[in-house]
């Protein structure tokens, strides 16, 4: 039993540190609005699924995932504080992320307390999100659309201190599930697991400025990840864990290519 149980959590450490850094390395070549939609990847959220459906079920892990969807409101507060905090005092450095940690942390604690008092059917929770993500959007419209002109490359201290802060997220909250039941794993999971260390990561190396440019394209980019949220909800109890799974997969890949076709055909029609 204790061998199964570490064989376990050394998997999900695995995978955790090997996604995160590889998504790391990608989200440092390209651009602040592609770095933004990347968060659509259901990476950490996929994990937690994954990981709680093999120890409580598939059942389980898709009442999570239905709580995920109104959970995301609770992100939608946190990027919202830190990046309106981040691009008004515009600094760089490790003391740069302490006023806005500490916002955004305390919003998102709010809005999770409030979240768990609702229990809100997928019907509703989905077109509600959706439209959140729009208005979000559209608040977050006036931070400034600022380029990283000078790259910092990351060396992989930075890389294995981010994969550490997002397997160590996993691990508690997977590990957690049946002690907190599936609408508090849900809407923990909805914390940006993957995000926040990476805003951690780019808001000491470079500016507020920076981080907010990345910040304003997550909004539309967590489609994705809700529309894996809605897949795996109906997929797993259905399909089993894998193939529901990855039917979520497909559900998130579909949306954010549509979203960068359509967006890339309003820019030429613009241009």
């Amino acid at each position: 039993m204790i061998e199964t149980v570490g064989a376990l959590v050394a998997a999900k450490a695995v995978v955790s540190i090997g996604i995160v850094v590889a998504l790391s390395l990608i989200a440092e070549r390209v651009g602040p609005r592609a770095a933004g939609l990347l968060t659509g990847l259901p990476l950490g959220a996929g994990m937690v699924i994954i990981f709680t459906g093999i120890e409580q079920g598939p059942v389980f892990a898709a009442e999570a995932a239905h709580h995920m969807v109104p959970g995301f409101f609770t992100t939608l507060v946190f990027i919202l504080i830190y990046g309106a905090v981040a691009a008004r005092r515009n600094e760089g450095g490790l003391k740069a992320i302490i006023a806005p940690s500490i916002a955004a942390n305390a919003g998102y604690a709010v809005a999770a307390y409030a979240v768990s008092l609702t229990q809100i059917p997928l019907t509703i929770s989905l077109p509600a999100i959706a439209v959140l993500l729009i208005v979000t959007s559209k608040l977050m419209a006036y931070l400034p659309n600022t380029p990283i002109v000078t790259r910092v490359r990351f060396g992989w201290g930075v890389l294995m201190f981010r994969a550490l802060m997002v397997t160590a997220a996993i691990v508690i909250i997977s590990a957690a599930a049946s002690a907190i039941g599936p609408q508090w794993t849900g809407i923990l999971t909805a914390f940006p697991i993957t995000l926040y260390p990476l805003i951690l990561v780019i808001h000491i190396t470079y500016r507020g400025e920076e981080i907010a440019a990345v910040l304003k394209h997550v909004p539309l980019g967590l489609g994705g990840v809700i529309s894996f949220c809605w897949a795996v909800t109906w997929g797993l109890p259905t399909l089993g864990l894998f193939w529901g799974t990855l039917l979520g997969y497909g559900a998130a890949v579909a949306y954010l290519s549509s979203f960068a076709w359509i967006s890339r055909a309003w820019r030429q029609r613009s241009a």
